[in-house]
């Protein structure tokens, strides 16, 4: 008899809205939960998995971390995951006792299972993970299983930087062609942290899935244009998987909710300021230890705001620190 899941990317969970969010932050993702909610009952789903960062922060008030557990406590079937990054204290999985994931955990509100495997009531799924720790993206074996084959399907979680190709930038990470070189892979896998998501990819016989981010919390370009969406995996049996995404419905598009404002008023305030400091360069370093003097001539003559006058003078002390110089 096939099972059915309903597979979340990272939650995020907070009470304090992200800057780049014009909307009600709490509201939107506690709309978008009983939503799933509601797939999970229409698909008579086995589970609910989210890979990893439930939390926003390990550290969070605890009616925040209460807000969540009475949402949870309305789940319809069990909710899988495994702990990510935000999820612990500074990387150290170890620590869960101590967390807000660990405390939703023992009262049996989220599966953890990193910890403990889990096996479907009908007895043909099996779902193992690895949480993220300070080895994650460079140890590749947490992606793969780490235990005997049964004659169960075998679905593992995980919370890595698992992406298609490398970034433009220097960022740990694992490419889906270095899955290649591991021993044992799973029927599926399940992987969370990089919030834009993926197209469904497959490596070997093992199909790998990630929807994307339930939340979405920066203004960049890729979340703005991306959809919210949960996958719907299909498990018939060992090799035998199929995926399907479905966008939520509650989920408004990104230009409602999101806003670049502060982004722009951050890239005009950086352009102000090296502005300023190329005019404070060009009045020649022999007028140096008049520095507050030049700084106000400047600043009077281009009408330039006094956070943006701080600034400047912030990071002149902070050089002359560095020389150093005595103001």
């Amino acid at each position: 008899m096939p099972e059915r899941f309903i597979v979340c990317g990272d939650l995020h969970w907070r009470s304090v809205n992200p800057v780049a969010r014009v909307d009600n932050f709490q509201e939107a993702l506690t709309a978008k939960l009983y939503e799933v909610f509601q797939l999970a009952r229409e698909h008579i789903a086995s589970a609910i998995i989210i890979p990893g960062d439930i939390f926003d922060s390990s550290h969070l008030s605890l009616s925040t971390i209460g807000d969540l557990a009475e949402i949870l406590d309305k789940r319809p079937c069990a909710v899988l995951t495994v702990p990510g990054n935000h999820d612990e204290y500074a990387g150290n999985i170890d620590s869960l006792a101590r967390t807000p994931y660990g405390l939703l955990a023992r009262l049996e509100l989220i599966w953890n299972v990193h910890a403990t495997p889990w096996g479907s009531p009908l007895g043909s799924v099996v779902v193992t993970g690895h949480g993220f720790n300070n080895e994650t993206d460079r140890d590749k074996s947490q992606y793969s299983i780490n235990r005997k084959r049964d004659r169960r399907a075998i679905i593992h979680l995980a919370h890595g930087m698992l992406l298609e190709k490398a970034p433009p930038f220097e960022m740990r990470h694992t490419l889906l062609s270095e899955l290649e070189e591991l021993p044992d892979l799973p029927d599926v896998l399940i992987n969370g942290h990089y919030h834009a998501g993926m197209e469904v990819q497959w490596v070997r016989q093992t199909m790998v899935v990630n929807p994307g981010a339930l939340c979405r919390l920066s203004a960049s370009a890729e979340e703005m244009a991306r959809p919210v969406q949960v996958a719907v995996l299909t498990v018939n049996g060992p090799g035998d998987c199929r995926v399907e995404m479905a966008p939520l419905q509650c989920a408004r598009p990104g230009c409602e909710v999101l806003t670049r404002d502060h982004i722009e008023r951050k890239a005009e305030t950086e352009e102000r300021i090296n502005r300023f400091l190329s005019l404070l360069a060009a009045e020649g370093e022999s007028k140096f230890l008049e520095v507050r003097d030049i700084v106000s001539d400047i600043a009077r003559r281009e009408a330039l705001p006094d956070a943006v006058v701080k600034d400047a003078l912030d990071r002149i002390a902070k050089a002359r620190e560095d020389l150093g110089k005595t103001a």
